[in-house]
Parts: structure tokens; C-alpha cells; sequence
């Protein structure tokens, strides 16, 4: 009797999980490879898989540590079309002007207009 139990509260509990957490791919940086430390650098980034019609928010983690809003940084501002995809030019030269990075591995975080974090991903600066 207790595994029935067990079992039923564990496929209830799958069934909200899956009606209550869409799966959201990672924003991806498209590029050749890692990003130039150039004052004048940009970078495509998208997504794929997001809420249909949201804002994004991209938050990029600076080598010390500071997790900043890049939206002032990006044309246009990211917002998921119908099919919950998105894209937008990243400007990040301020970051390599005011030393924020170094060559090395950085966190950039998708979220909603909350601030509710839907995926990471890792931009590289070589």
C-alpha cells in the first residue's frame, strides 16, 4: 500500500513539474569562437525556447564577480517571438574598456522580466 502511495504522489508530482516548468534552452552566443577583448567588439546572441511573446533579461557575470543588466548593451532588446525564440546584438567594448573581462570563461543568465533565471550559458574571451 505505501508503494502505491509513493508512486502516486511521485507521477502527481511529475505532472505539475511538467505543466508548471517549461524546459528553456540555453542562450548561445553565435560566433566563430571565443570573443575578442576589442573596445569595439560585438556579439550575436539568441535563444531558443523561452515563453512565446516574453522579455528577456540578460545578466552577464564580470570577472569580479558583479552581475550586471546588459540591456542598455543590446539591439534589440530581447523579447521571444511566438515560437519563444530570440536574438539580439550584444556591444560589450564597456566591459573591455573598463577592464570587467579578461580572456577567460564569463556567465551570461537569461531570466524573466522577474528576474526568475531560465538558463546560463558561457561566453569565452580570449
Amino acid at each position: 500500500m505505501k508503494s502505491i502511495l509513493t508512486a502516486g504522489a511521485l507521477a502527481c508530482s511529475l505532472l505539475v513539474t511538467a505543466f508548471v516548468s517549461p524546459s528553456y534552452a540555453a542562450p548561445k552566443v553565435v560566433t566563430d569562437g571565443a570573443l575578442a577583448l576589442d573596445a569595439k567588439g560585438t556579439a550575436e546572441l539568441s535563444g531558443t525556447g523561452f515563453t512565446p511573446n516574453a522579455d528577456v533579461i540578460l545578466l552577464f557575470t564580470t570577472k569580479d564577480g558583479v552581475e550586471s543588466d546588459i540591456s542598455y548593451a543590446v539591439d534589440p532588446a530581447p523579447k521571444a517571438d511566438a515560437d519563444g525564440n530570440w536574438k539580439t546584438t550584444w556591444s560589450y567594448g564597456r566591459f573591455v574598456k573598463k577592464k570587467l573581462v579578461d580572456a577567460g570563461d564569463y556567465q551570461l543568465v537569461a531570466t524573466d522580466a522577474d528576474f526568475t533565471p531560465f538558463s546560463q550559458s558561457i561566453i569565452t574571451f580570449k
